[in-house]
């Protein structure tokens, strides 16, 4: 599900906290469910990257989708997408490219991906399969950007929330902020209010010592969480990315705050789930603004990331055929090392009975046995890439009449043919 599929009150309802989302992908595989799963929850996409049997796991993978996240299945199921095999895969390669954000070009996602990785991996979830997917989104992600100056003064979230914040009061220049929350978004958009001239800056968090620590960083003034009513009144902006799963702005704080001031309050609110009361927005001279509405000022400044956007998908689509070639010759790979072990046998029991009856030196048996080794894999490449072209070509591999015409043999054992001596030679 992401802000393609979905609006945020819906998105809200499914998004994971990191904790809660390490905990379903080894949920997932320790019910059979899927092999191997990757979870990407960020403020605009939820996403599982699965290895499935089938798609008859779809159904199990919605209810327990459902079922940890308290949403009913009918909604759930109406406002997600599925995708499957290449379309699975040039998806990944959109999103960590940032061709599938609401915000074209933006930076964040590569980050986002990558951690949603390196979590499923230190929860034992990913595999073969998703290990080579993941690194090449990555790889595909770092091309693309590098390539095609997608990134170029692209606009990230934070920048699009300070952006429209500047649109509602003509100029930052002298006004007053807040900012709850310190993670990395709420860093960022900082930067983008100091950038933009705001006045002063001050920063809540639930751990004060988070906030002091990012106010001694960035420049701001860390104030208590819990006086946010007395903090609204004297503030002109705020910017909200918590992420902390209830209402962190209540209507009655801020109808109070504006009792007691003269000017409008503007709220910018980045998280999801969101943090600020969507009541808050019936409050007069206050002005809400969720992740969704950043969609606008997006719109405003694609036109000139549109040709990037291209070049992009241009160089995602050799990736895409690259890798489901690759995946295409996953179940041919216990027949090569078949072939490569039973050649390896061959090898050792010639090379064996040749060095007992020659008088070499170390250094002559080291070269001979090089020279085996150089012989039985010029002599394994052509059965190898057949067995791979077939593969990939969707042919019949596994047959006995296949690994007979490759590998020279009948059954399982390989006979060894020597030519017997001729009459006359005695």
């Amino acid at each position: 599900m992401s802000h393609r599929s979905a609006p945020i009150e819906v998105r809200e309802r499914v998004a994971f906290p990191p904790c809660a989302g390490r905990a379903f992908v080894r949920r997932l595989k320790e019910e059979g469910v899927v092999s191997e799963a990757v979870l990407l929850s960020t403020c605009n996409r939820t996403e599982v990257y699965a290895v499935l049997e089938d798609e008859s796991a779809r159904g199990r993978l919605f209810e327990l989708v459902a079922k940890d996240r308290g949403v009913d299945l009918g909604s759930l199921e109406k406002d997600a997408y599925w995708l499957t095999d290449a379309d699975a895969v040039a998806h990944l390669y959109r999103v960590a490219s940032s061709l599938d954000s609401m915000v074209l070009g933006e930076a964040q996602i590569l980050g986002q991906v990558r951690e949603a990785y390196r979590a499923s991996t230190e929860e034992r979830c990913a595999g073969t399969i998703l290990h080579r997917l993941f690194h090449e989104s990555l790889r595909v992600g770092k091309t693309v950007r590098s390539n095609t100056g997608i990134g170029d003064s692209s606009l990230s979230v934070p920048r699009v929330a300070v952006k429209l914040a500047e649109d509602v009061f003509g100029t930052l220049a002298g006004r007053r902020a807040l900012v709850l929350g310190a993670g990395e978004m709420s860093e960022l958009v900082i930067e983008h209010l100091k950038d933009h001239g705001i006045e002063e800056v001050r920063i809540a968090n639930r751990t004060p010592a988070r906030a002091e620590e990012l106010a001694g960083r960035v420049g701001g003034t860390a104030v208590e969480f819990g006086a946010l009513e007395r903090e609204l009144t004297g503030v002109d902006v705020v910017v909200s990315s918590t992420g902390s799963g209830e209402w962190v702005v209540g209507s009655e704080a801020v109808a109070e705050a504006l009792s007691r001031r003269e000017g409008s309050l503007f709220f910018v609110d980045i998280a999801v789930p969101r943090d600020v009361d969507p009541v808050v927005q019936t409050l007069e001279r206050a002005y809400v603004y969720d992740i969704d509405d950043l969609q606008a000022v997006v719109e405003r400044n694609a036109g000139d990331r549109e040709a990037a956007a291209r070049e992009g998908e241009s160089i995602i689509e050799p990736a895409v055929f690259e890798y489901m070639g690759w995946l295409s010759t996953l179940h041919v790979v216990p027949l090569i090392k078949e072939l490569r072990d039973e050649a390896e046998k061959v090898r050792h029991h010639e090379l064996s009975r040749t060095l007992k009856r020659m008088d070499l030196s170390p250094e002559e048996a080291a070269s001979v046995e090089r020279l085996s080794h150089s012989l039985v894999n010029k002599l394994l490449h052509g059965p190898i890439s057949e067995l791979k072209t077939r593969a990939e070509a969707s042919h019949p591999s596994e047959s006995v009449e296949v690994r007979r015409h490759l590998m020279g043999r009948d059954g399982v054992e390989v006979k060894l043919h020597r030519s017997e001596p001729s009459p006359e030679k005695g």
